[in-house]
């Protein structure tokens, strides 16, 4: 079917099950015809490295265990006032990189692009490691925001947060999970996010996601 390339984003904090509903989604499109890929999207490094690596050495960044073995890195960069401001531009420049590669140029190519967090994800994660709330009003947040493409269509699964840790034991050890939580909430209503409950059939739930998709492209869909 002729359909301009399609930017699809499922976003959501660990836990609510963003995964499933991507492969879902990725089979449906591939259904109707619709060359698609999968992306991982909540960042990537490269220019950041050598700073990542000197926070680990100056005590920046510490590394914990969640549960039995998964290991979590903490970024405390709100401790240094140089690290706070530099950081969130460097990381702009690998968001900047790391976007055109996987999704500008494939795109451009025709390629729809479905994946799993984005710029939102990556704006929480900096607004926990530098402590600021409201990076995305700075003019590097800003920026950020402007790596989102033109009609690029978000949906935030969300589920509650006793849900969460029932299905992810080892979210209970997660000293960031509730700063995450509530910041998921609070940028679902500043950027008019659609929000999914991920309870109950997987089926059912995905159908709700595949709605609010097909509802705002301008083909039709047939199901």
């Amino acid at each position: 079917m002729n359909q301009k390339p399609m930017f699809i984003c499922i976003t959501g904090i660990d836990g609510v099950g963003k995964t499933t509903h991507v492969n879902l989604i990725m089979g449906y499109l591939r259904e109707k015809g619709i060359k698609c890929q999968y992306k991982w999207l909540r960042s990537h490094y490269f220019f950041s490295l050598p700073l990542l690596a000197f926070c680990r050495i100056a005590g920046y960044t510490r590394v914990s265990t969640l549960g039995d073995s998964q290991k979590c890195s903490y970024h405390e960069f709100y401790k240094s006032r140089f690290v706070s401001a530099f950081y969130p531009w460097i990381l702009f420049f690998d968001t900047l990189l790391f976007t055109t590669i996987k999704v500008y140029i494939p795109m451009f190519f025709g390629t729809s692009i479905v994946c799993d967090r984005f710029v939102y994800d990556t704006l929480i994660d900096l607004a926990v490691a530098i402590k600021d709330n409201e990076i995305y009003k700075k003019p590097v947040g800003k920026l950020f925001l402007k790596l989102i493409p033109k009609n690029a269509i978000f949906t935030m699964l969300n589920l509650d947060k006793s849900t969460i840790i029932s299905r992810r034991n080892e979210l209970k050890d997660d000293e960031s999970f509730n700063e995450h939580y509530i910041l998921y909430q609070e940028f679902a209503d500043k950027f008019s996010i659609e929000t999914v409950n991920n309870y109950g059939n997987v089926n059912d739930v995905n159908r709700l996601i595949i709605d609010i998709f097909t509802s705002r492209m301008k083909c039709c869909f047939h199901t």
